[in-house]
């Protein structure tokens, strides 16, 4: 396997349909055989599906076309173990303070010559910084892909056992969430604009 180095810019890519259904570009904090850390800056330029109107997609439902904007929010700190089935997410606020962690269920990411592959699953947990409260989120839209059929009753209920395996992971440091991470800060150089590297758009 070959590693990225730190400061590497890579790609996390949604695929549905065989095709890229969203891309941010992130740079490798540090990449392990298990687990890496991804940084996304404040107004990267990434893709988001929309419909042709130009009105964003939540669920993946019709035909799409990707749209450029900027990421609107503050730094942001993937820690992605390929196969698991969920990407813990750190995120700072306005201040450079470390805000809260969100859990993301998803299609397992896997590792690509270009990055990451995944899928995001709706379903959320969002976490307090200090670990000590948490709460569902997107319960709405897991709902909704039930009734249009997108997902089964068993799907959800598996969604929901990976939810609470993983908080429980977050909860008791299992690594990679033994680090230290609320307290990371990000290299200033690495908020220059960032370009997506040739093929982002093959699978």
């Amino acid at each position: 396997m070959k590693l990225w180095r730190s400061g590497q810019v890579i790609v996390i890519r949604e695929i549905w349909q065989n095709k890229v259904y969203s891309v941010a570009p992130v740079r490798v904090v540090k990449d392990t055989a298990h687990w890496s850390a991804l940084y996304l800056p404040p107004q990267a330029e990434c893709l988001w599906p929309h419909t042709r109107e130009g009105i964003e997609i939540r669920i993946p439902t019709q035909e799409w076309v990707l749209k450029r904007g900027p990421w609107s929010s503050s730094d942001v700190l993937f820690l992605v173990q390929p196969g698991t089935g969920y990407t813990v997410v750190g995120h700072w606020d306005d201040h450079s303070r470390f805000d809260r962690w969100k859990i993301n269920l998803e299609q397992p990411m896997r590792r690509t010559p270009l990055g990451f592959d995944y899928l995001d699953q709706l379903l959320d947990i969002v976490v307090s910084a200090d670990r000590s409260r948490w709460y569902w989120r997107d319960e709405d839209e897991v709902h909704q892909a039930q009734a249009l059929g997108i997902y089964t009753a068993e799907h959800v209920r598996e969604l929901y056992e990976l939810g609470k395996r993983a908080l429980q992971d977050l909860l008791t440091n299992k690594p990679p969430f033994d680090g230290n991470w609320e307290n990371w800060k990000s290299n200033p150089a690495w908020h220059v604009p960032m370009d997506l590297p040739p093929r982002w758009d093959q699978v």
